[in-house]
């Protein structure tokens, strides 16, 4: 199960927030119950399940009969506390009970078999209750109630067994109404699902659900939603075919019966294998389709059929990163802009002590995690990418999916894939940047220009500054040629602290720049670092210094933001403006209220423009503001500043929310009704990376690098569908000869 949760109003809220590994909650469940997968090929045990639920009551029973068994060995299972097993095979004795901490209040239960058993048939019945909890990644670990089911191999809501993939036949029996849904196939009326090809374990979402669904040749789209929208449903199905089709195409045949997008009665963002569970509000947020829905859509190939091994590291949430939502960004022409962002993330969020190695990765739990284990495994894909070429690149995941389908998988798997195709060893490569913590810093040193004969020769030096020992490293350098229409680009192969290098040019060279379209994964160069809002919320200690001379309702509103600031960093003082002398010299400081003592040595109303360290910036001629809008900048002036002026003080719990989603930019406007009118970041420069070489030297001209889509060749369409007029009858188009059915 993939997770990503976080405030459903920020205009990234799914996008940049997918936290956590297939089955994350389930993995501190193993780690403290039993061991992991003691083999990336473990055996499958079959479980026939006939389930009962009683949402008001939060009660269900079950019957399961699982096989195989061996009778000499018996049968361990774990069971959540609230279910008690009632064995039903005869001559089998059950014993345990143990309790255990884990995700959920849990039990250890021990089956003596008779020597004849051939399965072991067992009945149970309980409660499962564990409310969602708002704001929190993980709201729940599984529950049952008036407004919905949702379990999950975490729940323990069926006989868990160590070392084991499961395949599965279930039956349900529900409330009039209401529909259950799962992996695999279902049969009439959703109330039986099947999956034969072997899972890491078993889930089940049931509702009182409207039913949309198309196919597309063999594949069934679907559109569970509580309330009537076949526009809504309409436009999920579409961009379900067409997400379906491209990674089909791109990797190889998706490997279920059906993708369902299926409404949560809460906010939420969860990825099961071949259905994703969404909040109400975030699945009809516009951005969603074209931002979270392929990212949740692709993870059905990577750790939702090829399964992750959690005791060597997670893989699938970088490598589904880099081909769901940087792949899109690409092909739009911003894939260099998303990878700064993704080195943005990295030099704001991960100190050292948070830095940790892609094996030891399991999956997201904070900022610094994400920007560590996803960033790092999103960057090793796109250099794997550059060294390879973009067909061998295709040519291994091809080889990766096709030969790991439904078992689990390490980088050991996946290197072997680009070998193979490649013919390059590869294990050093993969070695440095799964093995190791930190990043390499760049820096240009003694960089000039020599007149020869056949033109001219750029002789520089380039230096690794960071104090841990040196990377293997493929550098991309881009020399601007005068009167050339585009940069040219050289590649350097450093071992070691230093290398000096020298390039011979057919033009006089006017300018030198390290990585401009950042391939490598790497510190940035202070100079490539805006001020931004990550930077604010990301730092050791913070100050937020309020107004003592707002009015009441206001102060009272700034207080309020502050304060739910501080309890998800307990390192944020709160001070009042009157009570200072001057900012305090340490750590981040925002300054809150325009009516702050200090605002105005950050902050020109009139010439709307933002002190920093290298002057003063300029909000777009865009910033038009209204009464009752609200003004959040970042900035740096030694450290990182901050201001942030409310336009009305019922705007404060929503922005305390919703900002810390907003990390990448260094101003944002919201309207008077909380919408994100304005968002933007400040110019940056190459620092010691970017040398100019001649008087008024231009600018590099440099383009991105083709779009991975290119190669499936044709024209890929991903916009999302027209829609026929408001009004208008919501009949689905038939696609490809598949039968459309209405609502339930």
């Amino acid at each position: 199960m993939n997770v990503y949760l976080t405030d459903p109003r920020a205009e990234k809220a799914t996008g940049n927030k997918r936290g956590c590994l297939a089955l994350l909650a389930l993995a501190g469940l193993l780690w403290l119950a039993m061991p992991a997968f003691a083999s990336r090929r473990p055996p499958v045990v079959h479980h026939r399940l006939e389930v009962t639920i009683d949402p008001s009551a939060g009660r269900l029973e079950v019957t399961d009969e699982l096989w195989p068994v061996d009778p000499k060995k018996g049968v361990e299972f774990l069971l959540h506390e609230g279910l008690r097993p009632r064995l039903l095979t005869p001559g089998a004795r059950l014993s345990g009970g143990e309790r255990l901490r884990t995700s959920v209040p849990a039990r250890r239960w021990r089956v003596e078999l008779p020597e004849t058993a051939a399965s072991l048939r067992l009945r149970y019945r309980g409660e499962i209750r564990h409310p969602p909890r708002e704001g929190e990644l993980h709201a729940t670990p599984g529950t049952l109630s008036s407004q919905g089911v949702e379990l999950s191999p975490a729940t323990l809501w069926y006989p868990w067994i160590a070392d084991r993939l499961v395949t599965f036949q279930m039956r349900l029996s529900l409330p009039r109404g209401w529909h259950g849904i799962s992996q695999g196939r279902s049969g009439d009326d959703d109330r039986t699902w099947r999956e034969d090809r072997p899972q890491e374990g078993i889930h089940l979402v049931a509702g009182p659900y409207r039913r949309y669904r198309r196919r597309f040749g063999e594949l069934t789209a679907m559109a569970w939603l509580h309330q009537a929208d076949a526009r809504l449903a309409g436009r999920y199905l579409a961009a379900t075919g067409k997400y379906l089709d491209l990674y089909s195409r791109l990797i190889g045949p998706y490997p279920y019966a059906k993708f369902a997008l299926v409404e949560n009665f809460w906010e939420s963002g969860y990825g099961m294998p071949s259905f994703t569970l969404l909040g109400p509000t975030i699945l009809r947020l516009p951005f969603i389709l074209r931002s979270s829905y392929p990212h949740e859509i692709l993870h059905n190939w990577w750790g939702n059929s090829v399964y992750v091994d959690l005791r060597s590291g997670n893989w699938s949430e970088g490598l589904t990163s880099y081909l769901a939502d940087h792949l899109l960004k690409e092909r739009q022409g911003l894939g260099a802009d998303y990878r700064r962002d993704v080195l943005l993330r990295y030099a704001n969020w991960v100190k050292e002590s948070d830095d940790q190695p892609l094996v030891r990765f399991h999956g997201r739990h904070d900022e610094a995690s994400q920007a560590a284990g996803y960033g790092r495994m999103l960057m090793l894909a796109h250099m794997l990418r550059l060294r390879l070429g973009d067909a061998p690149f295709l040519q291994g995941l091809r080889r990766f999916y096709r030969r790991n389908r439904f078992r689990i998988a390490d980088f050991d798997d996946l290197r072997s894939a680009f070998e193979a195709v490649s013919g390059e060893r590869l294990k050093g490569f993969f070695d440095q940047w799964t093995k190791r913590t930190g990043a390499p810093a760049l820096k240009l040193e003694k960089v000039r220009v020599e007149r020869t004969k056949k033109g001219y020769r750029l002789h520089g030096r380039l230096i690794q500054t960071q104090k841990e020992p040196p990377f293997r490293l493929r550098v991309p350098l881009y020399v601007q040629l005068r009167d050339e229409p585009q940069a040219e680009s050289h590649a350097l192969e450093m071992a070691g602290r230093r290398l000096d290098f020298v390039l011979e040019l057919k033009k006089r060279p006017v300018r030198l720049r390290v990585d401009p379209l950042y391939d490598l994964f790497r510190r940035l160069d202070p100079a490539e670092t805006p001020p931004s809002l990550s930077a604010l919320f990301s730092a050791d200690s913070v100050a937020v210094v309020l107004p003592a001379e707002a009015p009441p309702p206001l102060r009272r509103a700034y207080r309020l933001l502050a304060e739910a600031w501080q309890a998800r960093n307990p390192r944020t003082r709160i001070l009042d403006d009157d009570t200072l002398r001057q900012l305090p010299p340490q750590g981040a400081v925002w300054i809150f209220g325009e009516e702050n003592r200090f605002a105005g040595r950050l902050w020109n109303s009139k010439e709307k423009t933002v002190a920093g360290s290298a002057g003063r910036m300029r909000l777009p001629k865009g910033f038009q503001p209204d009464d009752g809008g609200s003004l959040v900048v970042a900035t740096r002036i030694r450290r990182p500043l901050g201001l942030l002026v409310l336009g009305r003080p019922e705007q404060a719990r929503s922005l305390a929310r919703r900002l810390p989603h907003y990390g990448k930019y260094g101003y944002l406007w919201f309207d008077a009704e909380g919408r994100n009118r304005l968002k933007g970041g400040w110019p940056t420069s190459g620092g010691a990376l970017e040398v100019p070489l001649a008087p008024q030297a231009p600018p590099l001209r440099i383009s991105d690098h083709p779009s991975l889509l290119e190669q499936l060749g044709g024209d890929i369409r991903l916009t999302e569908p027209s829609h026929p007029p408001a009004g208008q009858p919501q009949r689905h188009r038939q696609a490809e000869g598949g039968e459309q059915q209405q609502p339930d």
